[in-house]
């Protein structure tokens, strides 16, 4: 694994901290627990409608051994995610995910079309998820740590996307366009907005997940981020 890989990890492993955090003191149903343990980077999220938020990562040759006493831990089926060659005995693939990271140089120039607000209303219109979902997605964009931003048209708000900062590496997460808005570029002027506040807060380096081969995916790569494919493996 390289260190920009590494870094990237670590900074997503830290946003998950926020959001669960968040989400057991909004009351969500279900167990969330973040920690580490032998250097892979594991999260835990009970309820089966979360199960997607159960993970480990920083998976490397040197932490891969420990990742046995890991996954005996009662309670929990979680995706192992690899960036490496590294193939977790006695599990199999999944659907593969990716990770998306890029060095910050010159800023892009401001948008005034982006304002800075409450986001929740406009990503969960966005998502078109309900439930505990939902409610995962609203607590984790309340956090006091969270940078909001909001694409405004015409005076209204038509797509949203959020921000934190672990030391100098921005994550990029949280982001949503309206259905009657998209395809119009709403998202790489949110991406672009964000990569100059990270940069202006003095952040290196910008993080962002994905699914691979989505619309996503192509925004990232378009602004000059480098997409790392995660292998994912799970319990037969």
């Amino acid at each position: 694994m390289s260190s920009e890989v590494g870094d990237a990890e670590r900074a997503l492993h830290r946003r998950m901290g926020l959001a669960c955090a968040a989400a057991t003191a909004a009351g969500l149903p279900g167990r969330f627990r973040v920690w580490e343990h032998g250097g892979l980077l594991a999260v835990l999220a009970t309820d089966p409608a979360l199960g997607f938020l159960s993970t480990v990562s920083g998976v490397t040759p040197e932490t891969l051994p420990a990742l046995d006493g890991l996954l005996a831990e009662p309670g929990w089926d979680p995706t192992v995610l690899t960036t490496g060659d590294e193939v977790p005995e006695g599990l199999v693939r999944a659907e593969d995910r990716l990770l998306a990271v890029r060095r910050l140089g010159e800023p892009p120039a401001a948008d005034p079309g982006v304002t800075e607000g409450d986001v929740v209303d406009v990503l969960l219109a966005g998502y078109e998820v309900t439930g505990v979902v939902a409610a995962f997605v609203a607590a984790e964009h309340r956090v006091p740590a969270m940078r909001r931003f909001l694409l405004v048209e015409g005076g209204t708000p038509i797509a949203a996307a959020g921000m934190t900062v672990h030391g100098d590496v921005a994550v990029l997460g949280g982001a949503a366009t309206l259905p009657a808005h998209r395809g119009r570029g709403a998202q790489p002027r949110l991406l672009r907005h964000r990569l100059r506040v990270a940069a202006d807060a003095g952040c290196v380096l910008a993080v962002a997940t994905a699914r691979a081969g989505s619309v996503s995916a192509a925004n990232l790569g378009r602004a000059g981020f480098r997409r790392y494919r995660r292998s994912a493996w799970t319990k037969p």
